[in-house]
């Protein structure tokens, strides 16, 4: 603070604050700058951007993915009706429950 004060005698008190205020000002640009401080109306606005673009993406998915799940669909419900009645042994190696 001795400091501060020897260069306001030195300098006048105008200047120093006038500095102050220069990288005050400057932090406040730097923030806005990076997003930190962000009007609430654009804010709101962003995030409804985001949702409804969200919303197309989703749609987007489903349509793309409606083939492949209407064939695995399909594959299930032939494994399942295939397998129904069949108990043949497939092969393989035989499961030792006890050792």
């Amino acid at each position: 603070m001795e400091k501060l004060l020897l260069l306001a005698d030195k300098y006048g008190l105008a200047y120093i604050v006038a500095l102050v205020l220069v990288f005050i000002v400057f932090g406040f640009v730097r923030d806005i700058r990076r997003g930190k401080w962000v009007p609430r109306e654009l804010l709101d606005r962003a995030e409804e951007d985001r949702d409804r673009l969200q919303a197309i993406l989703d749609k987007e998915r489903s349509d793309f993915m409606a083939p492949t799940l209407q064939v695995l669909q399909r594959l299930k419900i032939d494994h399942a009706a295939s397998n129904a009645g069949n108990d043949e042994d497939r092969g393989g190696e035989p499961c030792l429950v006890n050792g």
